[in-house]
């Protein structure tokens, strides 16, 4: 009896782990890679025919970055298992946070173009709109750093685009790099463009920023972030770091909440997987793949959508208004930066 129970969570496991690889690529080659056995052995493990030894189980839980305990607590709805990049105030830890959001990222890629999708609920100006712009790229890294994580070589420094590790910079290009060319639909609210307004007026008004130059080009920058993406928004279609074109098909859909969204909240699909993204902490996020957790998110989701007003498209008078606000509050901080 406790041979079916194992074999009914072990299989359970290696049809979850199925269906989050694209269709080009072979489970059962991936399996006899990783536990260096043949593709004989692989099968049987597979077919539950052969139990996986702890380590075994451990290297796949490992590899293929998923909880065994997610499986074990299948049957308890309350339950849901998440994972999430650990920070401390050493910078490293930052750099292992953005390689983690790529590698996240990079398993997205692997799915065809319509099998992959991005639905972003933005309490915040979505992390990957930033990392178009390196001067913004910097004072977010160098904000978040200085003002979030403690992070030693922070604590007396003003910003200044020279202090940022280029390793950080060129890990935040490619990860816009790869937004860039994944469908998404984002879900504005008013506020959603509060938080980064804030912290540069906080920075100017506290003597953070090294220059006024450097304060000014910091905004010049969120200025061209919201034109380049009215701009998506007016053709359906994300722009690269050259503000051209990345697909030939419409992958950007942008929609305005009256209704507050309160976090940030990102559904990724993968073909038949989803995965669920919470924030937390102003910037890290814990990821699960449950799929009733997934589930719910997306329903709540979808009814958001409902409830919003599509802004891209041919919705031209409704993202005209939409942005003008927002430029307006904008220009309202450079006034005063260039009048101090």
């Amino acid at each position: 009896m406790a041979k079916k129970v194992v074999e009914s969570a072990q299989t359970n496991l290696m049809q979850r782990i199925k269906s989050s690889l694209p269709a080009n690529i072979s489970l059962v080659d991936e399996l006899a890679d990783l536990l260096n056995v043949s593709n004989d052995s692989a099968y049987r493990r597979m077919r539950g025919e052969t139990q996986l030894s702890i380590e075994e189980l451990a290297l796949i839980c490992k590899h293929f970055k998923i909880s065994f305990d997610s499986f074990i607590n299948s049957t308890d709805e309350s339950c849901v298992n998440f994972t999430y990049h650990q920070l401390s105030s050493h910078v490293n830890t930052f750099k292992e946070y953005l390689q983690g959001i790529k590698d996240d990222l990079d398993q997205l890629m692997k799915f065809p173009e319509n099998e992959r999708e991005v639905i972003f609920a933005a309490e915040d100006i979505p992390v990957f709109q930033n990392f178009a712009h390196p001067h913004l790229t910097a004072f977010k890294i160098f904000y978040w750093n200085k003002s979030i994580l403690n992070a030693k070589g922070f604590e007396d420094s003003k910003f200044e685009t020279a202090h940022i590790d280029k390793e950080l910079m060129q890990l935040a290009s490619d990860i816009y790099k790869r937004y860039s060319k994944v469908s998404s639909v984002e879900i504005w609210s008013d506020d959603t463009v509060n938080s980064t307004i804030k912290q540069i007026e906080f920075y100017w008004d506290s003597g953070a920023f090294k220059s006024k130059h450097d304060a000014l080009k910091v905004c010049e920058e969120v200025n061209l972030m919201f034109i380049r993406i009215s701009k998506q928004a007016e053709l359906n279609v994300k722009l690269d770091m050259n503000n051209k074109p990345t697909s030939t098909e419409n992958n950007y859909s942008l929609y305005h909440s009256d209704v507050m969204i309160g976090n940030n909240c990102v559904l990724s699909t993968m073909g038949t997987m989803k995965g669920a993204y919470i924030s937390y902490n102003t910037f890290n996020v814990m990821l699960t793949t449950n799929a009733n957790f997934c589930n719910e998110t997306e329903l709540w989701l979808k009814n958001l959508i409902r409830k919003s007003n599509l802004i891209s498209g041919v919705a031209e008078k409704q993202r005209y208004r939409y942005f003008k606000r927002i430029h307006e509050v904008l220009n309202k901080l450079i006034s005063k930066i260039e009048s101090e």
